[in-house]
């Protein structure tokens, strides 16, 4: 457990216990209660009709039936009748604040860009948003010192530079420096990058792994190969960041993720997005993903000279890949490992928001169940991030964040987009 975390923890059950007990056995009567809803708390795979939802200071107080309502009359009533409330979702995967548009580097780099991407990704209904590498440090800025309830943006999680050290004591060293900013995770890369590069040899990513464990902060790893997946899983690795994209998966790497409980973000919109701005892609045309897009960006996107970048080697291999990362994310789900909703959105024409109600339509054609895309959307993300302390679930004492629905998800995921409202932190994002 994180020391962020580990806070974060404490502080979310003195508060619960305040809620609870500060009124002695009287029901608080500042409550608010979002009434004759169907009610998905994330916890199983039921959901609640004739239900209400009571929050009290930001935080989820309880979940009641309508038929046992003896509520104080103070009580703030919001009728949502005929609709559906789920937790907010989770990137489990993504990127904040490394790009505006087509452009990264330092130029973009700044405060105001990274409270942007995050208001757009709760727009979407995504709530909270584990950043696995990369970010500028106006990102540790916003985390640390701005609510997101007040500012009407996902929660962020960080792990800052991606780690690339070159021997085992200068992982050592490159983790302690690291841990200045208090991140909530570590991020290594252990790819060749289809040849070009050299690959971080076990030694070096046994001691990251280690180092990072010494300060009590989970890693994650961004693979290709099932070699490399299994040597991290034999080293303690507790995040495989994508879907091995070179063979099947094996029977080796299930038992070594069911043995220590460890979660994959298979991200497949991300070999989509090496790929798909060759052409002209169909969904410049989808009115849902038109409503939040630049068209700026995607008039640039359809210049020749930038369709030119989308092919070649690397264009080939994710497309050809992109099969076999489905059947290996649908191998390990039918396994029983926990996938955990990613998309590695973020970076260039990976649109936030939008790339992750396009990953989850993907993971249930790829087969999986509208209800475990859910879980992966939700509780799953969480407890692989760790973060299922604070998120999640609409649990007593967590964050009133969730999404109000006006179609039924469990009937089609692509009824998340039918978004009524979203809430963060029991505010009503405009």
């Amino acid at each position: 457990m994180t020391k962020s975390r580990l806070f974060t923890l404490l502080i979310s059950s003195v508060v619960f216990l305040l809620i609870q007990t500060g009124c002695g056995d009287d029901i608080p009567d500042d409550l608010t209660a979002y009434t004759n809803v169907t009610i998905w708390t994330g916890t199983d795979r039921a959901s609640q009709s004739n239900s209400a939802l009571l929050v009290q200071n930001g935080k989820v107080y309880d979940v009641i039936s309508m038929t046992d309502w003896d509520l104080p009359e103070e009580t703030e009533v919001i009728d949502m009748s005929g609709l559906f409330i789920i937790p907010g979702m989770i990137n489990a995967h993504g990127h904040v604040g490394t790009a505006r548009g087509l452009q990264t580097g330092p130029d973009i780099h700044s405060e105001e860009n990274v409270i942007d991407q995050l208001r757009l990704y709760a727009r979407y209904g995504i709530t909270t948003v584990v950043s696995l590498g990369d970010e500028p440090s106006q990102a540790f800025d916003v985390r640390d010192n701005h609510d997101p309830a007040s500012y009407q943006m996902a929660r962020l999680y960080l792990a800052g530079p991606v780690l690339n050290p070159g021997s085992p004591n200068e992982a050592f060293e490159r983790v302690a420096e690291l841990m200045g900013r208090n991140p909530d995770w570590t991020k290594i890369r252990v790819d060749d990058n289809l040849g070009r590069s050299n690959k971080m040899s076990p030694e070096v990513y046994s001691a990251t792994i280690e180092a990072s464990h010494e300060h009590g902060v989970p890693l994650a790893a961004h693979i290709v190969a099932l070699e490399d997946a299994i040597g991290l899983l034999e080293n303690g690795v507790d995040l495989i960041a994508h879907s091995v994209r070179d063979e099947p998966v094996s029977n080796e790497m299930i038992d070594l993720m069911l043995e220590r409980d460890i979660c994959i973000t298979p991200t497949l919109t991300r070999e989509i997005s090496v790929y798909i701005y060759a052409n002209r892609p169909d969904f410049f045309d989808d009115p849902y993903f038109l409503e939040h897009a630049d068209s700026d960006i995607l008039e640039e996107l359809q210049d020749p000279e930038v369709q030119e970048r989308y092919t070649g080697m690397a264009a080939d291999f994710y497309r050809e890949a992109l099969p076999l990362a489905k059947q290996n994310m649908m191998a390990l789900h039918n396994s029983g490992i926990r996938v955990a909703l990613g998309t590695d959105s973020g970076p260039p024409a990976r649109f936030q928001g939008y790339f992750e109600h396009m990953e989850m339509e993907m993971m249930q054609d790829a087969g999986m169940h509208p209800g475990d895309i859910l879980h992966s959307a939700t509780r799953y993300a969480a407890e692989c991030m760790q973060i299922d302390d604070a998120v999640g679930t609409l649990e007593p004492g967590k964050h009133a964040d969730f999404v109000v629905l006006t179609e039924n998800p469990f009937s089609d995921i692509r009824n998340l987009r039918e978004i009524e409202a979203v809430y963060i932190g029991g505010r009503e994002i405009e």
